[in-house]
C-alpha cells in the first residue's frame, strides 16, 4: 500500500515538544535549543511533517536576520525524519518550500545540516533537489561516538594507556565533582578562555555559557563536571543528556597540574553517569578527519580515541539558494568574516 503524501505545518513550541516525544531527534533539534537560541540572535521556527494526522518528522529552523531586512535559515542536525534517503530528501524539499513561503522574498537561502551519516546516494538525492554543498560545516563533520552497554565492557573498551591515566588521577589526589551552582562558572570560564588561547579556538562571551547552564541544568539536561586539586579547579566540562544519547559539548582545562590527568577522570565520570541515565550513545563532539595529522584538532582527537568507540562522518551542511545572486554575495562576505575570525582565533579569545 503506497504511503500517503506528506504535509508541513508550523507548530507552537508546546506542540513541537509534544510531537517530539514520538520522533527521535538530536538535542540541537529540540524545542529547548530553539528557545535558548532565541536569546542569542536567532528566531526559532518549529515545523512538523505530517502524514495525514500522524507526525512523521520535525524541524527546528533558526532564522538569522541580515542587513536591509534579508535573512537566511539554518536547520541544525535536522530535520528529524525516519524515512529512507530519497524520502528524506523529499521531506527536506517540502520543508524548504514551506520555510521559503513563510519567510517571503527576503530569504537568501536555507542551510540544512542533517544528523545523517554521509553516503553517496544521500548526496545525489540532495543534489537532485537543488541543494549544494555549503562552503563549510557549522557543526562537526567527523565525531567519535561510544556505544554504551555496561560499565565493565565500557572500561574494557578504553586503551590500557587511558585506563592508567584515569587511575593516575585517582592516585594523585584529583577530586571529581558534579557541580550544581552557577557560582563555579566564572572559574570554569577562565579555564575555558585559557583553553581557547592555547588551542586558538573562538568562544562565546561568558553570558552565553551562563545562560546555557541556567537553561539546561534546570531542565535536567545538563551535568557540569569539574576536576579539583587542593581546592583549585583544573578542568571542567558540560555534558548534555538527551533521550538515548549523552553529548560532551563544552570543556576546558588549565595547565595547572596537568600531569595528574584531570580530563581523563572527568570523561570517565561523565561516561558512568551517561550509563546510569540509560544513554545508548555518548558523542565526544568532534574529531579531526581521519589521517589529517596536521589538523588543529589532532591532539584532541588522540585524547578522545583512548575511550574507544568509532569515528563517524556526517553529511555536513547543504545550502538551498533562494536569491542566487545575493546568496553568492553572502558567501563572499561570509568568507571574509571567517577570515577575520581566524585571525582572532590566532590571538585566542571570546567574541
Amino acid at each position: 500500500m503506497p504511503k500517503s503524501k506528506l504535509s508541513v505545518r508550523c507548530l507552537t513550541p508546546e506542540e513541537y515538544k509534544k510531537a517530539g516525544d514520538g520522533i527521535p531527534h538530536h538535542f540541537l533539534q529540540s524545542a529547548e535549543w530553539g528557545l535558548f537560541k532565541a536569546r542569542h540572535g536567532w528566531e526559532p521556527q518549529y515545523w512538523g511533517l505530517y502524514r495525514e494526522k500522524s507526525c512523521a518528522g520535525l524541524a527546528l529552523v533558526l532564522r538569522r536576520s541580515l542587513p536591509r531586512g534579508y535573512a537566511f535559515a539554518y536547520i541544525p542536525k535536522g530535520p528529524a525524519f525516519a524515512g529512507g534517503e530519497e524520502e528524506f530528501s523529499e521531506a527536506a524539499g517540502l520543508l524548504a518550500e514551506a520555510v521559503r513561503t513563510h519567510a517571503g522574498k527576503k530569504l537568501l537561502f536555507i542551510r540544512m545540516e542533517p544528523h545523517l551519516l554521509r553516503t553517496e546516494p544521500l548526496e545525489r538525492a540532495f543534489r537532485r533537489k537543488g541543494w549544494l554543498p555549503a562552503p563549510y560545516d557549522v557543526q562537526y563533520r567527523f565525531t567519535r561516538r561510544i556505544r554504551i552497554t555496561d560499565l565493565e565492557s565500557l572500561w574494557a573498551s578504553f586503551t590500557s594507556k587511558q585506563r592508567n591515566k584515569i587511575r593516575t588521577a585517582e592516585r594523585k589526589g584529583v577530586e571529581i565533582k558534579r557541580l550544581s551552582h552557577k557560582k563555579e562558572l566564572k572559574a570554569w570560564y577562565e579555564i575555558y578562555c585559557e583553553t581557547a588561547r592555547r588551542n586558538r579556538i573562538f568562544i562565546h562571551p561568558f553570558s552565553y555559557y551562563e545562560d546555557f547552564f541556567e537553561s539546561f541544568h534546570s531542565a535536567g539536561f545538563l551535568s557540569f563536571w569539574a576536576a579539583f586539586f587542593n581546592d583549585l579547579m583544573m578542568a571542567g566540562a558540560f555534558i548534555i543528556h538527551y533521550p538515548g544519547e549523552s553529548i560532551y559539548m563544552y570543556s576546558g582545562s588549565s595547565d595547572f597540574e596537568r600531569q595528574r590527568r584531570p580530563n581523563e577522570a572527568i570523561q570517565w565520570a561523565a561516561l558512568r553517569e551517561a550509563a546510569e541515565r540509560g544513554a545508548q550513545e555518548y558523542d565526544l563532539w568532534g574529531v579531526a578527519p581521519p589521517g589529517e595529522k596536521s589538523h588543529p584538532w589532532n591532539g584532541l582527537s588522540e585524547f578522545k580515541s583512548g575511550f574507544g568507540g568509532r569515528v563517524e562522518e556526517f553529511a555536513g551542511c547543504w545550502d538551498l539558494p533562494v536569491r542566487k545572486g545575493l546568496y553568492r554575495l553572502f558567501l563572499f562576505a561570509e568568507k571574509m568574516r571567517r577570515f577575520a575570525l581566524l585571525m582572532k582565533k590566532k590571538r585566542g579569545g571570546a567574541g
